[in-house]
């Protein structure tokens, strides 16, 4: 059972050297299954193993514990209409990516996997509004394998003294390199047609931040918005930029992604159904379905309506979809807080 995490100060120990071909792998390392409780694993040591890097990657000190992994979580977005510490789509991305840490200490064969989460349930503890996170939060996350193919993690999100917000248990598809090519060739982009030059310009800390820009810091830029009733859609042309981090030379929407494009448009459609744009939500229970991914290049239409109000709670079906391919599905209960 997940308990609340208690922050307490982690030893590093060196991780020794597994064969990777991923190209900002730079030596072989050594299976993670072998990692000694309250290793500090670094980034070099996770991004060939679960196959996604910065700047979607962006837990701190993933440490190894005895059977669960536990890591300090940033909030990189204002949670606008929801009124939590991080908004459940960032609180996804960040749950899912360390799951699949969890599930790469435990995986029977050591190498290189893609965790494609498939699905997921959450519940937020917290019925209180709160505003948004000032500090790092923590999280932990357990693992397990369900079959040869597939895993779920149980993970909880905590606040900085430990006090438990939000627990999650994703589900996911892990596929070799060698599989995930074959079914996602069709996703291939050489990210860089010709090399970088050589740079030995100076820039300032802003000049750096401008050229890093992170993507997952701001919420999707939605279009087109219609109102039909309960009912509201909007559009989305997903970018190589919008992908960063996921996957190396193969750009494909993130599902926690998807899930707050999916969430903002249940909390638009809530606003406007109550007439108030400023009203805010804090979410209770939450259900995904992963059906497939978004490439770079194609057009995500996302929609939202409105399936049950019951006093200050409100309940929306929400869907990801391109063309008439559904790439996920999103059942969230809100309820208004102010």
């Amino acid at each position: 059972m997940l308990q609340a995490i208690a922050p307490a100060p982690v030893s590093s120990s060196p991780v020794s050297p597994v064969k990777s071909v991923m190209p900002w792998m730079a030596e072989p390392r050594m299976p993670l299954s072998e990692a000694a409780p309250y290793t500090v694993l670094s980034a070099q040591e996770l991004y060939p193993r679960i196959c996604v890097r910065d700047p979607y990657f962006a837990l701190k000190d993933v440490t190894v514990l005895p059977g669960e992994v536990v890591a300090r979580v940033p909030v990189q977005m204002a949670p606008d209409a929801e009124a939590m510490p991080l908004g459940l789509g960032e609180a996804g991305r960040h749950l899912a990516i360390l799951g699949s840490c969890g599930a790469a200490l435990v995986a029977p064969k050591d190498g290189q996997h893609f965790y494609l989460a498939s699905a997921a349930r959450g519940q937020w503890l917290s019925p209180s509004a709160q505003e948004r996170a000032t500090d790092m939060l923590w999280a932990l996350a357990q693992a397990e394998y369900t079959g040869k193919r597939t895993c779920t993690a149980r993970t909880l999100l905590s606040s900085s003294d430990g006090t438990p917000l939000f627990r999650l248990e994703v589900d996911y598809n892990v596929l070799s390199a060698a599989a995930f090519t074959r079914l996602f060739g069709e996703a291939r982009q050489e990210m860089r047609r010709e090399p970088r030059p050589a740079d030995t310009v100076q820039r300032t800390p802003e000049e750096w931040a401008k050229l890093r820009q992170n993507p997952y810091s701001k919420p999707l830029d939605l279009k087109d918005f219609q109102t039909d009733g309960d009912m509201l859609r909007s559009s989305l042309v997903v970018t190589p930029e919008l992908c960063k981090g996921h996957f190396a030379m193969h750009p494909v929407m993130p599902v926690a992604v998807v899930a707050g494009g999916m969430t903002r448009m249940a909390t638009t459609l809530g606003r406007d159904l109550e007439r108030n744009a400023g009203a805010r939500f804090v979410a209770k229970d939450v259900k995904l379905s992963a059906d497939s991914l978004a490439y770079a290049g194609q057009t995500v239409v996302f929609g939202a309506r409105r399936t049950r109000v019951r006093g200050a709670d409100h309940t929306f079906a929400c869907t990801a979809s391109v063309g008439e391919r559904v790439v996920a599905q999103l059942d969230v209960t809100y309820t208004r807080v102010d």
